[in-house]
């Protein structure tokens, strides 16, 4: 995930997180007042036993976003979408993928495919530490054996005791960008994030959204100094944010 200069730097990215003077000041770390924003975070991790990794480095065509995780009390359920070319490839891979088994596939079309695995005990998953630190998932996507992924820490001494967990386990930890969160980020159109806001105007704009397609998406990542993956979770966050918002659908 390449920094788009509007929150946070590559500078702040590549300072520690922990101690005094590393990384964005909050605004109680400033001037005294309480701090009502959280920090959000692009991380890059890897390690071969992480769920899904086996297959999803052996088909680098391929993104991986895992949907959903149930636990029954016997067994963990994994719900997840691929996408890409040589989905056939993938599937003989995920059978081979020692981190999962019993893949059941639940939906599919010619580039995209939905399945369910039980996933194994001596797998290593990222959920539980992360929230355990005091995180929370926003979105992750696995592709060329790495997951991408963003999401919230109360603090930054939250994200440090995650990293640390990262390290004891040797999970592969790369900090892609740091940033404060603010509530006027969520104060755009239907909800939208300032950021999916802009990458969906672009998308509009260029013709991402016609028949055929006027642009694709890695072109319209390199309009706005993004990744690809980056710009896939705007667009699809945005897009179920106003779907959502103009149908008054809720969450819940």
């Amino acid at each position: 995930m390449r920094n788009t200069g509007d929150q946070g730097s590559a500078t702040e990215a590549d300072q520690p997180v922990d101690g005094a003077g590393h990384g964005p000041a909050s605004p109680s770390e400033t001037d005294g007042t309480p701090r009502e924003n959280s920090l959000g975070v692009d991380l890059c991790l890897s390690h071969p036993e992480l769920v899904l990794t086996e297959a999803v480095e052996s088909t680098p065509d391929i993104t991986v976003r895992p949907e959903q995780m149930v636990d029954d009390g016997t067994s963990s359920f994994l719900v997840i979408e691929a996408v890409g070319e040589g989905l056939d490839q993938f599937e003989a891979e995920l059978e081979r993928d020692s981190t999962v088994y019993e893949p059941v596939v639940l939906d599919w079309t010619e580039t995209n495919r939905v399945y369910r695995v039980r996933v194994a005990d001596s797998a290593i998953r990222l959920t539980p530490s992360l929230v355990r630190a005091g995180g929370r998932m926003l979105d992750i996507e696995g592709t060329g054996g790495q997951w991408q992924v963003q999401a919230q820490f109360r603090s930054r001494a939250a994200l440090s005791q995650f990293r640390s967990e990262c390290s004891e386990r040797s999970i592969t930890f790369r900090l892609d960008r740091l940033y404060w969160t603010s509530g006027e980020a969520n104060a755009g159109v239907c909800g939208l994030t300032a950021d999916q806001q802009v990458a969906l105007e672009t998308a509009h704009r260029e013709g991402y959204f016609d028949v055929p397609r006027g642009i694709s998406q890695a072109e319209l990542a390199d309009k706005l100094d993004i990744s690809p993956s980056a710009m896939s979770q705007r667009i699809r966050r945005g897009m179920d944010q106003v779907v959502g918002s103009e149908l008054g659908l809720s969450d819940e």
